[in-house]
């Protein structure tokens, strides 16, 4: 695993094992208060997704783990003369058939592709993906292409309008995974 991949791994783990300590009585009141409300339960395409209290700060760490891995392909592009990328990249394909996993569109599946690869070469590094999930928030979060990252998050999870950080971690986890070669059965 790379240094950016474990690392964001380690801040995910920490935040997810803090969120997951909850007590029961604040998970209920939650269950409570998404119960009574029936126009967030269903969201839809034309909700404004956000990002959780839990997911806020994945998302921080992912835009702080982009930037880190940019400074330090800068730094050896500079020393070595070549550029290089932390990590494997994913290919459109294995990507897109993650996003089928997630219950992703044809349509989102080309939007969130196509949107992530920045610079065109037909695969997602981990350093695009990073920088996808940190635009989930700030400025950022109401672009169509943030919008429809947090729509798959969300709609793999618990379809509450709220991505939350559970939802963040799962799809966070599963580039991982697919980025270090490794395929599911």
């Amino acid at each position: 695993m790379t240094p950016l991949v474990s690392g964001l791994a380690s801040v995910a783990s920490f935040i997810f094992n803090a969120t997951s300590n909850r007590s029961s009585s604040a998970a209920a009141s939650t269950a409570s208060a998404q119960s009574s409300s029936s126009s967030s339960t269903n969201a839809g395409p034309a909700s404004v997704l956000k990002l959780s209290a839990e997911a806020q700060p994945l998302a921080g760490a992912a835009g702080n783990a982009a930037q880190k891995a940019a400074a330090a392909s800068t730094t050896l592009a500079s020393t070595a003369g070549t550029a290089n990328s932390s990590g494997k990249a994913v290919s459109k394909e294995d990507f897109q058939s993650l996003l089928t996993q997630f219950g992703a569109t044809e349509a989102q599946k080309e939007q969130i592709t196509a949107g992530l690869d920045a610079n065109k070469d037909g695969s997602i590094s981990q350093d695009e993906f990073l920088k996808g999930l940190a635009n989930t928030q700030g400025t950022e979060s109401g672009s169509a292409l943030s919008q429809s990252l947090m729509q798959v998050m969300d709609q793999a999870g618990n379809r509450d309008g709220t991505v939350g950080g559970k939802e963040f971690l799962t799809l966070t986890a599963a580039f991982a995974t697919a980025s270090q070669g490794v395929r599911k059965a």
